[in-house]
């Protein structure tokens, strides 16, 4: 009997085990999956990083670079031509989108829209980990706020959306922004 009594309490032991290594391989996968999260999380960094890197693409004569706060600028353009340097400066925009279609919420300074060294506006918007991003040259967007309100604070609101094929700007009142979806040759453009 003395064995049978060993061998039940063997049994209680090693059932005890398996339910604490099924418990421990469970929070193993849910760590892991939340690490998994974490590390797909898109930032305004990974965002800035995926326009630059289609900018590069679609404007091969521009050296395209982050910014810094010193430049005043979030992505900078340099072009060397005949031994001229040109640049050019653009502020960026991130917004996510928390709607069942890609849309952006996006906070303008009007002192920005009026500083003739920035001759870009990007707005990007990430949507189930996809962008899509508007793209404007300072006097486009100069004619885009004629009929914005400004708040208290010299702030532009723009709340851009796509749903149902319409792509719109509809902070004050609808407007088609069609145009500057995924114009991406724009700093080209700008320099011809």
């Amino acid at each position: 009997m003395e064995y049978s009594e060993i061998v039940l309490d063997l049994i209680k032991r090693v059932m005890s085990l398996e339910e604490k290594v099924a418990h421990l391989e469970s929070e193993l996968n849910e760590t892991e999956q939340t690490e998994s999260n974490l590390e797909s999380k898109i930032t305004r960094n990974s965002s800035r990083k995926y326009a630059i890197e289609n900018l590069v693409k679609n404007n091969p004569d521009f050296l395209v670079e982050k910014g810094n706060r010193a430049s005043k600028a979030d992505i900078i353009f340099t072009k060397q031509e005949n031994e001229i340097t040109y640049m050019l400066k653009a502020k960026f925009y991130h917004s996510k989108s928390f709607h069942d279609f890609p849309s952006g919420w996006h906070t303008v300074k009007k002192d920005d829209i009026l500083n003739e060294d920035i001759h870009l506006f990007i707005f990007n918007i990430e949507y189930h980990q996809q962008f899509y991003t508007f793209l404007f040259s300072r006097m486009e967007i100069m004619k885009f706020i004629l009929d914005k309100l400004k708040d208290q604070n010299n702030l532009y609101h723009f709340y851009f959306h796509i749903n149902e094929n319409k792509v719109m700007e509809v902070r004050d009142k609808e407007k088609d922004a069609s145009k500057y979806l995924e114009n991406w040759i724009l700093p080209s453009l700008l320099l011809k």
